[in-house]
């Protein structure tokens, strides 16, 4: 009994432990992507501080729609045993729930350039597109990069 209620506070540990560094870089790629969209779009101080908090909300929905797409259909898929055991019926349903997300994900776009539209003009906004291509391109090598580094080791 006192071996099990050890494993079970060291894995307690070990587990806060990992979702603390898994944090730690998100807030760190967060921080780099503010960085990153600030520098080019040039904000004057008073675009940035109306900018912001609307550009937070945006992308937070974003990232609980591909959170979704990616856990959830992958799960659904995977616990069918995979594609192949997919019946037409289930498959047709799971590409419903992807088209539903990407409507979604479009119409938060389109709500969210309504929005900066009246706080940016339409080429810093365009200029946003581009960069968050550019940001995400960029951030997608680093990572391929470090991969490939610790594979070599």
């Amino acid at each position: 009994m006192k071996k099990i209620l050890l494993f079970i506070f060291a894995l307690g540990i070990f587990s806060s432990t990992v979702n603390a560094q898994h944090k730690k870089g998100r807030e760190k790629i967060k921080a780099y992507k503010v960085s990153f969209i600030t520098e080019k779009l040039n904000l004057s101080s008073e675009e940035a501080e109306k900018f912001w908090p609307i550009y937070n909300k945006y992308d937070e929905e974003m990232m609980q729609l591909h959170r979704e797409e990616r856990y959830n259909i992958k799960k659904e898929v995977f616990k069918n045993g995979g594609i192949e055991q997919l019946s037409e019926k289930e498959s047709k349903n799971i590409l419903k729930k992807i088209r539903d997300i990407a409507k979604q994900r479009y119409e938060i776009k389109a709500n969210f350039h309504d929005r900066v539209s009246k706080i940016l003009p339409f080429k810093k906004i365009l200029t946003l597109e581009i960069a968050e291509h550019e940001f995400h391109r960029k951030l997608f090598k680093k990572y391929k990069g470090e991969k490939r580094r610790k594979l070599s080791k």
